[in-house]
Protein backbone atom coordinates (compact mmCIF):
# COMPACT_ATOMS: atom_id res chain seq x y z
CA UNK A 1 0.00 0.00 0.00
CA UNK A 2 1.53 3.48 -1.05
CA UNK A 3 -0.01 6.51 1.08
CA UNK A 4 -3.44 6.64 1.10
CA UNK A 5 -4.28 5.06 -2.71
CA UNK A 6 -4.95 1.46 -0.97
CA UNK A 7 -3.29 -1.83 -2.32
CA UNK A 8 -0.81 -1.64 -4.87
CA UNK A 9 -1.54 -3.65 -7.98
CA UNK A 10 1.98 -4.40 -8.59
CA UNK A 11 0.89 -6.62 -11.79
CA UNK A 12 0.32 -3.90 -13.50
CA UNK A 13 3.62 -2.21 -12.11
CA UNK A 14 6.31 -4.89 -12.43
CA UNK A 15 6.49 -8.69 -13.00
CA UNK A 16 9.30 -9.05 -10.49
CA UNK A 17 8.81 -9.75 -6.54
CA UNK A 18 12.32 -8.46 -5.98
CA UNK A 19 11.48 -5.14 -7.10
CA UNK A 20 7.86 -5.12 -6.01
CA UNK A 21 9.64 -5.84 -2.61
CA UNK A 22 12.27 -2.87 -2.98
CA UNK A 23 10.28 -0.09 -4.56
CA UNK A 24 7.30 -0.23 -1.61
CA UNK A 25 9.69 0.99 0.67
CA UNK A 26 11.54 3.36 -2.06
CA UNK A 27 10.91 7.13 -1.25
CA UNK A 28 10.78 8.60 -5.24
CA UNK A 29 8.73 5.63 -6.48
CA UNK A 30 5.88 6.43 -3.41
CA UNK A 31 6.07 9.69 -4.33
CA UNK A 32 6.12 9.04 -7.86
CA UNK A 33 2.89 6.89 -7.99
CA UNK A 34 1.28 9.37 -5.86
CA UNK A 35 1.45 12.15 -8.38
CA UNK A 36 0.32 9.55 -10.98
CA UNK A 37 -2.71 8.98 -9.01
CA UNK A 38 -3.11 12.69 -9.07
CA UNK A 39 -2.47 13.43 -12.26
CA UNK A 40 -4.08 10.36 -13.88
CA UNK A 41 -6.78 9.80 -11.66
CA UNK A 42 -8.81 6.12 -12.78
CA UNK A 43 -6.95 6.21 -16.43
CA UNK A 44 -3.41 5.60 -14.32
CA UNK A 45 -2.55 2.28 -14.81
CA UNK A 46 -3.92 2.75 -18.65
CA UNK A 47 -1.78 5.69 -19.48
CA UNK A 48 1.53 3.78 -17.76
CA UNK A 49 0.90 0.90 -20.33
CA UNK A 50 0.81 3.43 -22.88
CA UNK A 51 3.95 5.44 -21.91
CA UNK A 52 7.41 4.88 -21.81
CA UNK A 53 10.52 6.59 -20.89
CA UNK A 54 13.91 6.94 -22.11
CA UNK A 55 17.05 9.08 -21.35
CA UNK A 56 19.36 10.00 -23.58
CA UNK A 57 22.54 10.36 -22.13
CA UNK A 58 25.86 12.76 -22.41
CA UNK A 59 27.42 10.35 -24.59
CA UNK A 60 24.59 10.54 -27.16
CA UNK A 61 24.32 14.12 -26.74
CA UNK A 62 27.41 14.48 -27.65
CA UNK A 63 27.64 12.52 -30.30
CA UNK A 64 24.14 13.93 -32.10
CA UNK A 65 22.58 10.29 -32.13
CA UNK A 66 19.35 12.30 -31.39
CA UNK A 67 17.98 12.02 -34.98
CA UNK A 68 18.66 8.61 -35.44
CA UNK A 69 16.44 7.80 -31.92
CA UNK A 70 13.85 9.63 -33.13
CA UNK A 71 13.82 7.82 -36.43
CA UNK A 72 13.47 4.81 -34.54
CA UNK A 73 11.30 5.62 -32.03
CA UNK A 74 9.41 6.69 -34.62
CA UNK A 75 9.34 3.46 -36.91
CA UNK A 76 8.33 1.23 -34.14
CA UNK A 77 5.25 3.13 -32.88
CA UNK A 78 6.51 5.69 -30.46
CA UNK A 79 5.59 9.60 -30.25
CA UNK A 80 7.51 12.14 -28.20
CA UNK A 81 5.10 13.83 -26.02
CA UNK A 82 7.38 15.51 -23.61
CA UNK A 83 10.88 16.40 -23.54
CA UNK A 84 13.28 17.48 -20.55
CA UNK A 85 16.96 18.44 -20.51
CA UNK A 86 19.07 18.09 -17.09
CA UNK A 87 22.12 17.40 -15.78
CA UNK A 88 23.41 14.34 -13.59
CA UNK A 89 25.20 14.53 -10.53
CA UNK A 90 27.14 11.68 -8.49
CA UNK A 91 23.93 11.28 -6.60
CA UNK A 92 21.39 11.19 -9.10
CA UNK A 93 23.50 8.90 -11.41
CA UNK A 94 24.27 6.42 -8.25
CA UNK A 95 20.83 6.35 -6.98
CA UNK A 96 19.30 5.49 -10.58
CA UNK A 97 20.81 2.46 -10.73
CA UNK A 98 21.46 1.89 -7.25
CA UNK A 99 20.33 -1.87 -7.59
CA UNK A 100 22.11 -2.81 -10.35
CA UNK A 101 25.63 -1.30 -9.62
CA UNK A 102 25.62 -3.76 -6.51
CA UNK A 103 28.07 -5.47 -9.12
CA UNK A 104 30.10 -2.50 -10.21
CA UNK A 105 33.45 -2.03 -9.07
CA UNK A 106 34.04 1.45 -7.74
CA UNK A 107 36.65 1.95 -11.05
CA UNK A 108 33.17 1.44 -13.20
CA UNK A 109 31.52 3.69 -10.29
CA UNK A 110 34.11 6.63 -10.97
CA UNK A 111 34.09 6.77 -14.38
CA UNK A 112 30.40 5.97 -15.01
CA UNK A 113 30.72 9.08 -12.91
CA UNK A 114 32.53 10.74 -15.67
CA UNK A 115 30.69 9.93 -18.57
CA UNK A 116 27.42 10.83 -16.98
CA UNK A 117 28.48 14.22 -15.53
CA UNK A 118 30.48 15.40 -18.93
CA UNK A 119 27.34 17.44 -20.02
CA UNK A 120 23.29 17.47 -20.02
CA UNK A 121 21.13 14.78 -20.67
CA UNK A 122 17.72 14.39 -22.46
CA UNK A 123 14.82 12.67 -20.87
CA UNK A 124 11.99 11.71 -23.51
CA UNK A 125 8.65 10.89 -22.59
CA UNK A 126 6.70 8.67 -24.81
CA UNK A 127 3.34 7.51 -25.79
CA UNK A 128 2.96 4.12 -27.39
CA UNK A 129 0.43 3.67 -30.66
CA UNK A 130 1.40 0.03 -30.84
CA UNK A 131 -0.75 -2.52 -30.65
CA UNK A 132 1.50 -4.84 -28.47
CA UNK A 133 0.06 -6.22 -25.49
CA UNK A 134 2.95 -5.36 -23.37
CA UNK A 135 3.65 -2.41 -21.42
CA UNK A 136 5.62 0.52 -23.57
CA UNK A 137 8.06 0.51 -21.27
CA UNK A 138 8.86 -3.44 -21.69
CA UNK A 139 8.33 -3.45 -25.43
CA UNK A 140 10.95 -0.39 -25.99
CA UNK A 141 12.75 -2.17 -23.63
CA UNK A 142 12.88 -5.42 -25.92
CA UNK A 143 13.66 -3.13 -28.67
CA UNK A 144 16.95 -1.30 -27.61
CA UNK A 145 18.50 -4.31 -27.59
CA UNK A 146 21.07 -5.89 -24.95
CA UNK A 147 23.29 -4.72 -22.61
CA UNK A 148 26.15 -7.12 -24.39
CA UNK A 149 27.59 -5.73 -27.33
CA UNK A 150 28.61 -8.85 -28.43
CA UNK A 151 24.90 -10.48 -28.32
CA UNK A 152 22.99 -7.34 -29.55
CA UNK A 153 20.45 -7.90 -32.83
CA UNK A 154 21.48 -6.17 -36.10
CA UNK A 155 18.34 -4.05 -36.09
CA UNK A 156 18.46 -3.00 -32.67
CA UNK A 157 18.96 0.93 -31.49
CA UNK A 158 22.11 0.01 -28.98
CA UNK A 159 23.48 -1.61 -32.49
CA UNK A 160 22.16 1.70 -34.88
CA UNK A 161 23.40 4.00 -32.34
CA UNK A 162 27.20 2.33 -32.81
CA UNK A 163 27.85 2.53 -29.09
CA UNK A 164 31.72 1.90 -28.35
CA UNK A 165 31.44 0.08 -25.19
CA UNK A 166 29.67 -1.31 -22.26
CA UNK A 167 29.62 2.34 -20.41
CA UNK A 168 29.32 4.66 -23.18
CA UNK A 169 25.94 3.33 -23.90
CA UNK A 170 24.21 6.49 -25.23
CA UNK A 171 20.51 5.55 -23.83
CA UNK A 172 18.61 4.21 -20.85
CA UNK A 173 14.87 2.84 -21.07
CA UNK A 174 12.90 2.57 -18.20
CA UNK A 175 12.08 -1.30 -17.78
CA UNK A 176 8.83 -1.48 -16.51
CA UNK A 177 6.05 0.78 -15.71
CA UNK A 178 7.23 0.76 -11.68
CA UNK A 179 10.74 2.34 -13.72
CA UNK A 180 9.11 4.80 -15.12
CA UNK A 181 7.36 6.40 -12.51
CA UNK A 182 10.34 5.76 -9.95
CA UNK A 183 13.20 7.47 -12.67
CA UNK A 184 11.08 10.43 -13.50
CA UNK A 185 10.17 11.35 -9.64
CA UNK A 186 14.26 10.63 -9.18
CA UNK A 187 15.33 13.04 -12.19
CA UNK A 188 13.17 15.57 -12.16
CA UNK A 189 12.50 18.57 -9.91
CA UNK A 190 8.62 19.24 -8.95
CA UNK A 191 8.04 21.70 -11.55
CA UNK A 192 9.20 19.87 -14.57
CA UNK A 193 7.81 16.88 -13.24
CA UNK A 194 4.15 18.30 -13.14
CA UNK A 195 5.19 19.41 -16.87
CA UNK A 196 5.66 16.32 -18.01
CA UNK A 197 3.00 14.22 -16.22
CA UNK A 198 0.25 16.68 -17.97
CA UNK A 199 2.27 15.65 -21.03
CA UNK A 200 1.41 11.87 -20.55
CA UNK A 201 -1.57 12.57 -19.44
CA UNK A 202 -2.49 14.59 -22.52
CA UNK A 203 -0.21 12.38 -24.90
CA UNK A 204 0.51 14.80 -27.28
CA UNK A 205 3.82 17.12 -26.88
CA UNK A 206 3.58 21.05 -26.02
CA UNK A 207 5.09 23.93 -28.07
CA UNK A 208 7.86 23.65 -25.69
CA UNK A 209 8.85 20.15 -26.23
CA UNK A 210 9.29 20.81 -30.05
CA UNK A 211 11.08 23.72 -30.01
CA UNK A 212 13.69 21.34 -27.66
CA UNK A 213 13.95 18.53 -29.51
CA UNK A 214 14.45 21.10 -32.73
CA UNK A 215 16.91 23.22 -30.76
CA UNK A 216 19.01 20.20 -30.34
CA UNK A 217 18.71 18.69 -33.41
CA UNK A 218 19.72 21.88 -35.04
CA UNK A 219 21.12 24.50 -33.14
CA UNK A 220 24.68 23.31 -33.49
CA UNK A 221 25.14 23.37 -29.60
CA UNK A 222 25.30 19.33 -29.41
CA UNK A 223 27.19 16.79 -31.66
CA UNK A 224 30.61 16.85 -33.13
CA UNK A 225 32.19 14.22 -30.63
CA UNK A 226 33.80 11.05 -31.81
CA UNK A 227 33.90 8.56 -29.57
CA UNK A 228 37.57 7.07 -30.36
CA UNK A 229 39.63 4.95 -27.77
CA UNK A 230 43.14 4.99 -29.70
CA UNK A 231 43.02 8.75 -30.16
CA UNK A 232 41.92 9.30 -26.75
CA UNK A 233 44.52 7.47 -25.42
CA UNK A 234 47.09 9.11 -28.16
CA UNK A 235 46.24 12.38 -27.29
CA UNK A 236 46.78 11.97 -23.40
CA UNK A 237 49.82 10.67 -23.91
CA UNK A 238 50.84 13.21 -25.84
CA UNK A 239 49.63 15.58 -23.36
CA UNK A 240 51.27 14.03 -20.34
CA UNK A 241 54.92 13.53 -22.87
CA UNK A 242 54.56 17.96 -23.07
CA UNK A 243 53.98 18.18 -19.49
CA UNK A 244 57.14 16.44 -18.35
CA UNK A 245 59.56 18.04 -20.99
CA UNK A 246 57.89 21.31 -19.19
CA UNK A 247 57.95 20.36 -15.83
CA UNK A 248 60.84 18.47 -14.71
CA UNK A 249 59.38 18.28 -11.06
CA UNK A 250 57.04 16.34 -12.72
CA UNK A 251 58.68 13.39 -14.58
CA UNK A 252 58.28 10.77 -11.95
CA UNK A 253 53.80 10.91 -12.21
CA UNK A 254 54.44 11.62 -15.73
CA UNK A 255 56.47 8.13 -15.90
CA UNK A 256 53.88 6.53 -14.11
CA UNK A 257 51.27 7.61 -16.40
CA UNK A 258 52.95 6.85 -19.45
CA UNK A 259 53.94 3.51 -18.18
CA UNK A 260 49.89 2.30 -17.34
CA UNK A 261 49.08 3.91 -21.30
CA UNK A 262 51.44 1.10 -22.11
CA UNK A 263 50.46 -1.07 -20.41
CA UNK A 264 46.65 -0.49 -21.36
CA UNK A 265 47.78 -0.42 -25.18
CA UNK A 266 49.01 -4.29 -23.99
CA UNK A 267 45.38 -5.21 -22.78
CA UNK A 268 46.09 -4.50 -19.52
CA UNK A 269 43.37 -3.42 -17.31
CA UNK A 270 44.09 0.27 -15.61
CA UNK A 271 44.02 0.61 -12.22
CA UNK A 272 41.38 3.79 -12.82
CA UNK A 273 41.32 5.46 -9.34
CA UNK A 274 45.15 5.14 -8.75
CA UNK A 275 46.01 6.18 -12.12
CA UNK A 276 43.21 9.57 -11.90
CA UNK A 277 44.43 10.18 -9.00
CA UNK A 278 48.20 10.30 -9.94
CA UNK A 279 47.21 12.23 -13.51
CA UNK A 280 45.23 15.24 -11.38
CA UNK A 281 48.77 15.88 -10.05
CA UNK A 282 49.91 16.81 -13.93
CA UNK A 283 47.10 19.37 -13.87
CA UNK A 284 46.17 18.91 -17.43
CA UNK A 285 43.29 20.47 -19.80
CA UNK A 286 42.10 17.06 -21.11
CA UNK A 287 38.99 16.19 -23.15
CA UNK A 288 36.77 15.05 -20.65
CA UNK A 289 35.54 12.51 -23.94
CA UNK A 290 39.29 11.77 -23.83
CA UNK A 291 39.46 10.73 -20.31
CA UNK A 292 35.60 8.53 -20.46
CA UNK A 293 36.90 6.75 -23.47
CA UNK A 294 39.99 6.01 -21.55
CA UNK A 295 38.42 4.81 -18.64
CA UNK A 296 35.22 2.80 -20.29
CA UNK A 297 37.54 0.74 -22.45
CA UNK A 298 40.30 -0.52 -19.64
CA UNK A 299 38.92 -0.89 -16.21
CA UNK A 300 37.35 -4.10 -15.01
CA UNK A 301 33.48 -3.56 -14.54
CA UNK A 302 32.41 -5.98 -12.17
CA UNK A 303 32.81 -7.39 -9.05
CA UNK A 304 33.82 -11.23 -9.35
CA UNK A 305 31.00 -13.45 -8.75
CA UNK A 306 28.55 -10.30 -7.56
CA UNK A 307 25.14 -9.90 -8.75
CA UNK A 308 22.48 -7.15 -8.96
CA UNK A 309 20.30 -6.91 -6.60
CA UNK A 310 17.37 -6.25 -9.12
CA UNK A 311 18.31 -7.75 -12.93
CA UNK A 312 16.47 -7.26 -16.30
CA UNK A 313 12.41 -8.49 -16.25
CA UNK A 314 12.37 -12.13 -17.94
CA UNK A 315 11.03 -11.84 -21.27
CA UNK A 316 8.14 -13.50 -21.43
CA UNK A 317 6.84 -12.47 -17.78
CA UNK A 318 4.43 -9.92 -19.30
CA UNK A 319 2.92 -13.06 -21.62
CA UNK A 320 0.58 -13.98 -18.96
Amino acid sequence: MIGDMGPTNWSTLTRMPVKAYHYELDTCFREGLSECQEAFGDQREEVLHRSALMLVKPDGMATGKLRVILDFLNDHGFDVVGAEMFHFNRHTGRELWRHQHTLATLDRLAVNDIVLQAGPSLMLLLRSHGGHAVPATVHLSSLKGKADISQQAADSLRSLLKRPNRLCSMIHCADEPADLVRELNLLMDPAPRRRLLGRLAAGVPSQADTDLLDRVLHSGEFGGVTLDRAAAARRIDELVRERAAERPDLAKPAGRILAWLDAAERGELLPWREFAQVLAVLELKLDVWDLAMLGASHIQEDEPGAIKVIGNPAPDSWLT
